[in-house]
């Protein structure tokens, strides 16, 4: 199949499994992210247990990952986020989008083998700066709240790429043609810890989404996530880009992700990011944000007083906690 062929039917595939917006480009190293990377590390602005900061000279040198790629394709995939609710799971862990994404990234690779390309994929992976890919192959812009912006739809997107030995020319979806965030801090100012210090940058230690991803806590982290689970879509919902791919509230399970099973939950939201795959802190940050929102109905009340009686000592604690905390609507 001829280069043209290919490259066309990668924009279909793509633009059928929901991909939003798609670039391409050759493989080059990525040393200003990586200088960036440890800046904010050496700062203490960054976790550097997590993703690309584990390591970003290799997140930055792809060569090295994949020595016989030549060229990429970075790909969007959208999802909607919820308006403000009692207690809330952000947009792209609600709606499984990385289960989309995944599945494009999937199909491209096999119709690029199929074609006798070498090719694989990453995702929301420590070795390759996806964010920096995705705004060198004109995906997106990347906002003052660091992350990703695609026209019409914002934020709110998922990243991926597709590794080739060849360079492809793929372009889904319309570019930005000036820098969208200028003259504009909503973002900024809607962020509920302040975590967003400067364009383009955000304090890991204050930032919520991250703060519900750690093993341990201080008393002020169980104040500040108010009654988020997982994730937080604020800084998100504040761009005035993408206003529309907001949808109304499903409440979350909160009583039944308190009673299930350890392999029930991590079947549901094992696709999140749990510290050493323990559904403790699911059920710890279900528990917190029960206790912010300050009132318990009927089933969450009883799905805590179960929790008291847990083998598990800190679950046992994490039910009294809540309890203690609230108080009982009759």
């Amino acid at each position: 199949m001829v280069t043209g062929e290919i490259e066309r039917q990668l924009e279909e595939l793509l633009t059928e499994s929901g991909v939003v917006a798609a670039g391409s480009g050759p493989i080059a190293a990525l040393h200003f992210d990586a200088h960036q990377a440890r800046l904010r590390i050496a700062a203490g602005e960054a976790d550097s247990r997590h993703f690309t900061f584990r390591n970003p000279q290799r997140a930055a040198t792809l060569q090295s990952t994949f020595p016989w790629s030549h060229g990429y394709v970075a790909v969007a995939v959208p999802y909607k986020t919820a308006r403000e609710d009692e207690t809330m799971v952000a947009g792209y862990a609600q709606h499984r989008s990385y289960a989309q994404l995944r599945a494009a990234l999937a199909a491209a690779v096999a119709t690029l083998r199929a074609a006798g390309y070498r090719a694989t994929s990453l995702y929301d992976a420590n070795q390759a700066f996806d964010k920096a890919l995705a705004r060198r192959a004109g995906v997106g812009f990347i906002g003052r709240h660091s992350l990703v912006m695609v026209p019409k739809v914002g934020a709110r997107v998922v990243l991926g790429s597709i590794f080739t030995e060849d360079v492809l020319d793929v372009r889904i979806g319309r570019r930005f043609g000036s820098d969208p965030c200028r003259g504009c801090r909503r973002c900024v100012d809607a962020c509920p810890t302040g975590a967003i210090r400067m364009p383009g940058t955000v304090i890991a230690s204050r930032c919520i989404a991250s703060i519900l991803q750690q093993e341990r806590w201080s008393v002020d982290d169980r104040r500040v996530v108010g009654t988020r689970v997982y994730g937080c879509d604020s800084c998100i919902d504040a761009c005035p880009i993408g206003w529309r791919q907001r949808e109304s509230t499903v409440s979350a399970p909160l009583a039944r992700w308190l009673r299930e099973g350890d392999r029930e939950l991590l079947d549901e939201v094992g696709h999140w990011y749990i510290p050493r795959r323990d559904a403790f802190y699911v059920r710890r940050n279900v528990a917190n944000a029960l206790r912010n929102r300050g009132s318990l109905r009927p089933d969450e009340r009883n799905a805590l007083a179960q929790l008291c009686l847990a083998n598990d000592q800190r679950l046992r604690q994490e039910g009294l906690r809540s309890l203690l905390g609230v108080r009982w609507d009759r």
